[in-house]
């Protein structure tokens, strides 16, 4: 019994350990393989602990197979561990390098606070601050009804320190025909940043619309919470736009092309029709940044949503790429990306962050080595708690700098 008890944890260390190297599986259609890999490469610790104790039964049973199995396991387990101080190190570079050495002066002490002083190395952290945090849920407020359809969000208050408090609007991912708002555990990114200070909108828009439908929806979710901002104490000034996957694409066009007659906010309510849908920063996470780079297929999703290939509405295609509208003057950006995406390539940040840096944008890159498509997802994980580190930073430097601060 013993030494089936040090193989079987040998196996499962091993197995779990090499599901987190091997390349990515495809995620869409929804796939149960690509979700166990996502689990196993941002819980190293399932082949730390599955590894120590086929090493520890198999040295009591002399079962020399096992304990092999388990220090493959552990060995696996360690690499990211091991990798993860050089790579926080990469990601506090990049920020001093894109927003001027000692950036962080610029934050008040009060709101510095509020978060992580240091990159998380543990889960624990993470868990016990959310376990923790008082968050009041508002579900399911409507903002429109474009064509008679309805959409709703869901808002995310803390009320830390004094009002008004900056805004951030988040626009989910899956493909853009697929999804939800607060959807898998990005609730509790929304209840994070709500403790941080902010409120937390969390919008829904139309999944069964063609282009440019689903932007016009993120156009009217921001101009909606900016008509109710005395409504939920927010400062109209303030607003932030976040979003993962296509998500993150509408995040980008909604920021990029604000008040641009090719994309109107056309589901608008009479209250909110004349308001202002400009935002002050975006943070946004593995985005498709030039949809004509994009593997597009006959009958794919891409194909649906802009009408046809790339050859055949070639226009069509560039004016929906964010990287079209990259200009001086834009909001300062955020960009995450893992670099073994495989369902968005690291390359479409890669060119976008080149492209916003030439015209003078405020731009920040982050690179996860060992990051697959939703890199971000888990707050307890790998890698999630290292991401909202600099996230936490990046919105409090753009919505809480001192006065009369300089970004040198």
């Amino acid at each position: 019994m013993q030494r089936l008890r040090a193989l079987l944890w040998g196996a499962v260390s091993a197995l779990t350990g090499l599901f987190s190297i091997l390349p990515s599986f495809p995620v869409a259609p929804q796939n149960r393989l690509a979700l166990a890999q996502m689990i196993a490469t941002e819980n190293p610790g399932l082949s730390l602990v599955g590894g120590g104790l086929a090493i520890w039964e198999g040295l009591r049973a002399r079962y020399w197979r096992a304990v092999l199995l388990g220090i493959t396991g552990f060995a696996l387990g360690m690499r990211p561990l091991v990798r993860r101080k050089a790579v926080n190190r990469a990601m506090s570079d990049a920020m001093r390098e894109r927003l001027g050495n000692g950036w962080q002066r610029h934050i008040p002490p009060d709101v510095h606070r509020r978060f992580a002083q240091t990159h998380r190395t543990d889960a624990w952290g993470p868990l016990r601050y959310l376990a923790r945090i008082r968050v009041r849920e508002t579900r399911d407020v409507l903002f429109a009804a474009p064509d008679g359809h309805p959409l709703r969000l869901d808002v995310y208050e803390s009320r830390q320190g004094n009002g008004p408090y900056p805004a951030i609007v988040v626009v989910h991912g899956g493909a853009w025909f697929q999804g939800d708002k607060s959807a898998y555990a990005f609730g509790w990114h929304d209840r994070w940043l709500a403790a941080q200070g902010y409120v937390v909108f969390d919008v829904e828009y139309r999944l069964s619309g063609r282009w440019p439908a689903p932007l016009a929806d993120v156009k009217c979710a921001i101009r909606w919470v900016r008509a109710n901002a005395a409504r939920y104490n927010v400062d109209p000034d303030r607003i932030a736009l976040m979003g993962r996957s296509a998500g993150a694409h509408l995040a980008l066009m909604a920021a990029y092309t604000a008040h641009d007659p090719r994309f109107p906010a056309d589901c608008l309510s009479d209250e909110s029709a004349a308001t202002d849908e400009r935002v002050q920063a975006v943070v946004v996470s593995y985005a498709p940044a030039d949809l004509r780079l994009w593997p597009a297929e006959r009958g794919s999703a891409i194909e649906q949503l802009l009408g046809g290939l790339p050859d055949e509405v070639p226009g069509i295609y560039a004016d929906a790429a964010p990287i079209t509208h990259v200009r001086p003057g834009l909001p300062p950006t955020l960009l995450i990306h893992g670099q073994r995406d495989r369902m968005v390539s690291p390359a479409q940040s890669e060119l976008l962050a080149n492209h916003l840096r030439a015209a003078g944008v405020k731009t920040v890159l982050l690179r996860i080595p060992w990051g697959r498509h939703g890199v971000d997802s888990l707050l307890v994980g790998l890698t999630g708690p290292m991401i909202q580190y600099d996230v936490d930073r990046f919105l409090a430097w753009v919505f809480h700098q001192k006065q009369g601060s300089s970004d040198t």
